[in-house]
């Protein structure tokens, strides 16, 4: 068929008017949501596996991360395995299982919680006089005071439990009843129905937490059967609509102990009616059994000494990430008894600098709140460090490459070849000469910097085995020692090294230490002019994981933004949408999971660029060296 330049036209317009909006659509699709303006109302206190939030103007889901905040007519959602513990401000909880959906509007006196479907538990902050309306299908459901837990899906119709306090449910047809404590409502087509809970679930209670001791724990239920029901059988499944049941037995008297391994676990009571013969089931409680995380503090070191010459140093005190803690107290003290601290900060963060810290001796640990109710917190051992003033500043230590390693021309050309030595805030400048010997007399490169790391000219230095040293110079003008030889060889390809294997008695039950190794990127510029994709590569050893979760943050000065998130079952993953990339510092979280249980996570480190060192800070570089870079003032 042959066109004229008429119809030519047209359809080149109609072509690209198509492609403009298809980019819109992607480019809206894909978009990071700031808040804006909009006005928080809570925050997610605790959340485990996939949770999203809508904002009222917008149709884009996005993942939520643990203290992400929570802002007005917010519509929230949560996956299969998936539950999440909201904090409004007001002090009002909102626990939210798998598979459910509200939206709330805390607009005006009256809070509104638009229920769609799963189940959620809401504690009342009593000391607050308004009360919170939660609405679905019509039905109306008014919280005085207390906890209440409500049910929908599409098999059945909606279900309130009032656990404590004093509620009440409106219909359709718009008759109000009040509910009382240990008592439900069922609301049906004819109308609802109030009935007595018929067994009250006394332990755990909901949200509790225990550890495993190591791989398995003894969890003791205990309940109360009320008068006129007989014959409890006692339920307990991994999912709040027990379709898969994991135990379901006969109880005789109060209460039962099940030894339990690592997951989530809902549990309830089912009876019988003595005078109708019919079953009947109490209220759903949740509770996690995991493994007790190591916690304790990582830097800086017990013991060690902290110099400095005339500036106060900064000091960065980091501690272990706990999975089930909200958020951390930190306490600086200059007694061993952490009496009368003189730094007492609480954040959410895991580690926190200061650099007001004067000379002398300190003493510091960090208590983990707990996310879970009737859970102690946690408390790290208390360890030292030491602020040492000195006459000289320390000599640089190398940092990277490893003594004696090798670097290959591909890493090179992937700008992976960085030569990075520890800073100091005291000096202004490093001098940097790579020789051909270890005792430098045969200098073949030579640059000054104001930052700890350089790459040097790798095509002018060839291939060969090089030693380099680094010297700093203060602002005065006095140079620091030099640093001991760095000795590294630029080779065609490196070559392949097999493990060396250790020689151990060959018992059955010997198993490997669980680890999670970030292989890349991770402490490293990553150069992307004419990539496609973004790899990145992990490796556990020691367990198995079905699955892994990836968070890639992007970092803006004090402040990292989630822009990314894939949960998968290898060890590998490729991100080829790089339209969400932009140059700077970057940041990713791994999770390894078995079933719905956390196993461990890690956390990996980098640089992208599109042009070497085209618009890097030495701000960026803190990701790859925990030192400070400083930048020279002009």
């Amino acid at each position: 068929m042959n066109l004229d330049k008429r119809d030519r036209l047209v359809l080149f317009t109609l072509l690209s008017v198509a492609i403009l909006f298809t980019i819109l659509f992607y480019l809206d699709l894909n978009r990071k949501i700031g808040i804006g303006d909009r006005e928080v109302v809570g925050t997610i206190f605790f959340k485990n596996n996939i949770v999203q939030r809508k904002f009222e103007d917008e149709v884009i889901w996005e993942k939520l991360e643990n203290n992400s905040p929570l802002t007005n007519k917010d519509t929230i959602r949560s996956e299969a395995f998936s539950d999440a513990l909201i904090r409004l401000k007001d002090g009002t909880e909102i626990n939210i299982d798998e598979n459910s959906m509200f939206n709330l509007d805390l607009t005006g006196e009256e809070p509104n919680l638009e229920f769609t479907e799963g189940s959620l538990e809401v504690k009342k902050n009593d000391s607050k006089p308004n009360q919170i309306k939660i609405t679905s299908s019509g039905s109306e459901i008014n919280v005085d005071s207390g906890n209440v837990k409500i049910e929908r899906s599409k098999e059945r119709e909606l279900s309130l439990f009032v656990e404590k306090g004093k509620t009440t449910v409106k219909h359709q047809d718009g008759k109000s009843i009040s509910v009382e404590e240990g008592k439900k409502a069922e609301f049906k087509k004819t109308g609802i129905e109030i009935k007595k809970i018929p067994a009250i679930l006394i332990s755990p209670t909901s949200q509790k937490l225990f550890y495993t001791e190591p791989d398995e724990v003894s969890v003791q239920f205990q309940w109360k059967i009320e008068s006129g029901y007989g014959d409890p059988v006692l339920e307990i499944s991994r999912s709040p609509n027990f379709q898969m049941t994991l135990i379901n037995e006969k109880v005789e008297g109060t209460q039962s102990s099940i030894r339990l391994k690592e997951g989530t676990f809902y549990w309830r009571l089912k009876v019988k009616n003595k005078v109708g013969s019919g079953i009947e089931f109490s209220e759903i409680n949740k509770f996690f059994v995991t493994k007790l995380e190591s916690f304790q503090g990582e830097s800086p070191e017990s013991g060690s000494v902290i110099p400095f010459v005339q500036t106060m140093p900064l000091v960065t005190l980091s501690w272990t990430k706990l999975t089930t803690a909200n958020s951390y107290q930190l306490l600086v003290s200059n007694s061993p008894k952490l009496t009368n601290p003189i730094k007492q900060l609480e954040t959410t963060a895991n580690q926190i600098s200061y650099d007001d810290l004067k000379e002398g001796t300190y003493y510091w640990k960090v208590i983990a709140k707990s996310s879970f109710p009737d859970t102690k917190d946690r408390s790290s051992q208390v360890q030292s460090f030491i602020i040492k003033k000195q006459n000289t500043v320390p000599t640089p230590k190398w940092m990277r490459p490893a003594n004696g390693s090798e670097i290959s021309l591909e890493e090179i050309k992937q700008n992976q070849a960085i030569l990075i030595w520890d800073g100091n805030a005291e000096l202004k400048s490093y001098q940097l000469k790579i020789a051909k010997d270890s005792k430098m007399s045969s200098v073949v490169f030579s640059e000054e910097t104001a930052s700890n790391f350089l790459v040097p000219n790798w095509n002018s230095l060839g291939k060969g085995t090089f030693f380099a040293t680094v010297t700093g110079k203060s602002k005065e003008g006095k140079e620091t020692e030099t640093s001991n030889p760095l000795s590294f060889t630029v080779v065609e390809q490196k070559k392949k090294t097999e493990p060396a294997e250790e020689v151990t008695t060959n018992k059955p039950d010997q198993k490997l230490d669980p680890k999670l190794e970030m292989m890349s990127p991770n402490g490293t510029i990553v150069q992307m002019k004419g990539k496609s994709s973004l790899e990145f590569l992990w490796k556990v050893t020691g367990v198995t994981g079905e699955h892994y979760d990836l968070v890639l943050y992007q970092h803006n000065g004090d402040k990292k933004v989630a822009i990314y998130k894939i949960t998968t079952k290898e060890s590998k993953h490729s991100l080829k949408d790089l339209s969400i990339l932009d140059e700077g510092s970057f940041s990713w979280d791994l999770s390894v999971y078995k079933d719905t249980t956390l196993l461990f996570s890690k956390k990996g480190s980098f640089i992208l660029a599109l042009d070497q060192f085209k618009s890097l800070k030495p701000s960026d570089i803190e990701f790859i060296s925990p030192k400070r870079l400083y930048k020279e003032k002009r």
